[in-house]
C-alpha cells in the first residue's frame, strides 16, 4: 500500500456511529426512490430542467456570479440577459451545458483525468476571459483567501497544491478514487466525499474549481445510483448554508499536510476530514429528503392530466393563489383552470376559500 493510499484511506475509514446512520438513512432513500420512481418522461424532463436551471444559479453565484434563477431560465431558452455582465451569462451557459452533459451521458464518463480536464473546458467554455486557461492544469500558483478592499487578498485560508505538483497530485487523487469505487473499498459517498475536498484542497485550475467540482459531485453521485440527484439541486442546498460550506472545508483543509510533511504515517493520521464530511453528508441527506417527499407528491400525477397537473404544481410551489393568478403564471385559459381547481378539490389536495371575486384555493 502506497503512501498516498494509506493517506486517503486513513481519513475514511472506520467512520463514526453518526455517519454509519447518516450514510444508511441516505442509502434507503435511494433505495425507495429507485423503486418507486413512476413519472412521466414529461415530468422527468420537466424536474431535470428546473433542477438544471437551479443548479446553475446557485453554483454561479456560490462564486461571486448575480443571475437569479429566472434569469438563469431565460438564458437556457436563448435569450440574452444584458441586465448584467457578460461573465456572469458565461459562466452560467457553461454550467448549463457542462451539468446538461453529465445527466445525458454519465453512465459513459468514466472517472479519469481527460475528463476533468474536459469538463472544465466545457465549463469555461464561454468565458473569454478564461480562454488561455479551459481544460489545463494551472500554470502559475494560486490560493484560496478572503477578499478585502480593492479586490486583494485580506487573509490566506489555505495554501493550494504547487503548480507543478498539480499534474501528479490529480493522477494520485483520480486513480485512488476510481480504484476505491470500482473496488467498493468504503462506502461510495466517503470515497466521493474525500475526492471533492482534496480536489479543491488541490484547486488545479486557475479559475472554476469550485464549480467542477459540484458538476463533479452530481457525476460522481449519479454513477454510484444516487439518481434523486437530477430532480433536487444540492447547489441550491449548498447555497443556503454558504457560510457553513467555507467554514467545514477549511476546519477539514488546515489539517493537510503539504506532501513534504508525509514522511511519516503519523503526520498522515493529523489529518481529517470529518467537519468535512460531517456537512457533505448533511446536503445529501437533505437533498434526498426532499427528493423523496417530491416523488410522493408527484404520484399524483399519474391520475391527473396534463394541465392539471400544471396547476398543482403552481399550488404546490405558491401555496396559495386565486384562479386569476394561476390562469397568468401558467397561461392556461380560465375554464380549463377551473376545472383543475374542482378536481384538485376533490382529491383533498387544496381548500377553496370564500366567495366569487375573493375565491382563493390553499394547498392542504
Amino acid at each position: 500500500m502506497n503512501e498516498i493510499t494509506t493517506k486517503f484511506d486513513h481519513r475514511i475509514k472506520n467512520p463514526e456511529s453518526h455517519i454509519v446512520s447518516i450514510l444508511a438513512a441516505i442509502d434507503e432513500v435511494k433505495g425507495q426512490f429507485r423503486a418507486t420512481l413512476r413519472m412521466s418522461p414529461q415530468a422527468i424532463t420537466s424536474l431535470k430542467q428546473s433542477t438544471l436551471i437551479t443548479s446553475a444559479g446557485a453554483s454561479t453565484r456560490i462564486e461571486g456570479g448575480k443571475l437569479n434563477d429566472a434569469e438563469v431560465e431565460k438564458i437556457m431558452r436563448g435569450l440574452s440577459v444584458s441586465k448584467f455582465a457578460d461573465r456572469d451569462s458565461q459562466e452560467v451557459q457553461g454550467y448549463l451545458e457542462t451539468l446538461q452533459n453529465v445527466f445525458d451521458h454519465y453512465q459513459t464518463l468514466p472517472l479519469c483525468e481527460s475528463l476533468i480536464l474536459s469538463l472544465h473546458k466545457g465549463l469555461l467554455k464561454y468565458s473569454t476571459k478564461d480562454e488561455t486557461q479551459r481544460g489545463r492544469y494551472k500554470q502559475k500558483e494560486n490560493i484560496v483567501g478572503v477578499l478585502g478592499k480593492g479586490g486583494k487578498v485580506a487573509k490566506i485560508m489555505f495554501e493550494t497544491t504547487r503548480a507543478y505538483l498539480t499534474p501528479k497530485e490529480m493522477h494520485e487523487l483520480v486513480d485512488w478514487t476510481a480504484e476505491a469505487l470500482e473496488e467498493n473499498r468504503f462506502h461510495p459517498l466517503l470515497v466521493i466525499s474525500n475526492f471533492i475536498i482534496e480536489f479543491l484542497k488541490i484547486h488545479p485550475f486557475e479559475d472554476g474549481n469550485g464549480r467542477l467540482s459540484r458538476v463533479f459531485t452530481n457525476l460522481l453521485l449519479l454513477q454510484t445510483g444516487y439518481s434523486f440527484v437530477q430532480y433536487v439541486s444540492h447547489e441550491q442546498l449548498i447555497e443556503k448554508r454558504k457560510d457553513e460550506y467555507y467554514i467545514a472545508l477549511r476546519k477539514s483543509q488546515e489539517t493537510f499536510l503539504p506532501a513534504k510533511a508525509l514522511a511519516t504515517e503519523g503526520k498522515t493520521k493529523n489529518e481529517t476530514i470529518i467537519p468535512w464530511l460531517n456537512f457533505f453528508l448533511s446536503v445529501i441527506k437533505e437533498q434526498a429528503d426532499k427528493a423523496l417527499t417530491y416523488l410522493q407528491e408527484e404520484k399524483i400525477e399519474d391520475i391527473l392530466s396534463l394541465k392539471q397537473y400544471e396547476v398543482w404544481k403552481y399550488i404546490s410551489k405558491i401555496g396559495e393563489t386565486t384562479p386569476a393568478e394561476v390562469v397568468k403564471a401558467t397561461k392556461i385559459v380560465m375554464p380549463t383552470v377551473r376545472q383543475a381547481l374542482s378536481r384538485l378539490v376533490e382529491l383533498g389536495k387544496i381548500r377553496r376559500i370564500g366567495q366569487g371575486r375573493a375565491t382563493r384555493y390553499i394547498k392542504i
